[in-house]
């Protein structure tokens, strides 16, 4: 079966913005990325339903995300807001309510926006965040990532300042702070993944290249600590990135640079134990991101540093990944999305 994926991430080099290539699962075969959408810096990305994309991206001095139409013989440009500093390090899309969740790294905030039936972005809110942390890396808030909970409610990883903070969003407009939770100091909570029946969620915390399995408790938006794993040892040298699960919950994947590997760790049928399996060369330099195939038999990771892209066969009964050693070249590459 053919499937699409996207590819995008710095434009500092050679890279050109949206790529789109082909993955074939019936033998791992990736074709060349092709150029899609020629954008600026756009590091994160996310698809609608009914594909229109949603990028970040810089224009000139200024920062902020783009909105195109994909869903065509040609892309086309549906809105753009380039209103801040700077771009943010991550955006989101909640289908359930047409809202925009991008997270702004360097300016220590999260806005809200609302995308309208014809593509049209319209702003709704913003939570603005305070704190550091104890290492040089974290000087001062920094949310790296903003999603949701099972239930809907806003939840945001803050790598400057060792925080998890989640927000009621019921009125968009007027998010409400409901949790504040403190992680382990120094660990810099990057991203995190839910588990699909269990009330657990797996954080992956960049300086200290460590999980953490927490026990998630919806009514109250409580977060209890209840085991942690290493991604990969030596952190000083290492910064562990992105974090998936398998759709049936049995395992968790998580890229760590430095180290160069994705590590498998089996997870406890209640949820709330994660045994590492193994940990397998990604063959390149700093893999930033990485993604499973919808047929859950690939993973394709992005190697950010060496500019390609490892695939790698997966074992769904044991979840053990093997790199089929035919890596794709795509510069600067810092996220993976299929479609």
């Amino acid at each position: 079966m053919i499937e699409r994926v996207l590819f995008s991430g710095y434009t500092k080099k050679s890279g050109k913005g949206v790529y789109i290539a082909e993955l074939d699962s019936d033998n791992g075969n990736l074709s060349t990325p092709k150029p899609l959408v020629e954008l600026n810096g756009p590091t994160y990305i996310d698809v609608t339903n009914d594909m229109k994309l949603i990028a970040l991206a810089k224009k000139n001095d200024r920062g902020g995300i783009v909105v195109y139409d994909i869903g065509g013989t040609e892309p086309q440009l549906l809105d753009e807001d380039f209103s801040e500093e700077t771009s943010p390090s991550y955006v989101k899309f909640d289908a359930s309510r047409n809202l925009i969740f991008s997270a702004y790294f360097h300016l220590s905030k999260v806005k809200i926006d609302h995308l309208t039936d014809d593509g049209k972005i319209e702003h709704y809110s913003e939570v603005k965040f305070e704190g550091h942390g104890p290492r040089v890396e974290q000087d001062q808030s920094k949310p790296h990532y903003s999603a949701l909970t099972p239930d809907g409610k806003l939840i945001i990883c803050d790598y400057g300042a060792d925080r998890i903070y989640i927000y009621d969003i019921e009125d968009p407009k007027q998010p409400k702070l409901m949790n504040n939770y403190i992680a382990p100091s120094g660990y810099a909570p990057r991203h995190l993944v839910f588990h699909p029946t269990k009330p657990y969620l797996y954080v992956a915390c960049e300086l200290s290249s460590k999980i953490l399995v927490m026990e998630y408790d919806a009514e109250t938006a409580g977060l209890t600590l209840v085991d942690e794993a290493e991604a990969a040892k030596d952190e000083q040298k290492n910064t562990t990135a992105a974090i998936r699960i398998s759709k049936d919950g049995k395992f968790l994947y998580a890229s760590t640079r430095g180290a160069n590997t994705i590590a498998t760790f089996n997870i406890d049928p209640n949820g709330d134990r994660l045994k590492k399996i193994n940990s397998v060369s990604t063959s390149g330099r700093g893999p930033r991101d990485f993604e499973l195939d919808p047929s859950e038999k690939y993973l394709v990771a992005a190697n950010q540093d060496s500019d390609d892209l490892a695939i790698f066969k997966r074992n769904p009964n044991k979840g053990i990944l093997t790199n089929l050693g035919n890596n794709v070249a795509i510069p600067e590459c810092t996220c993976v999305h299929f479609i």
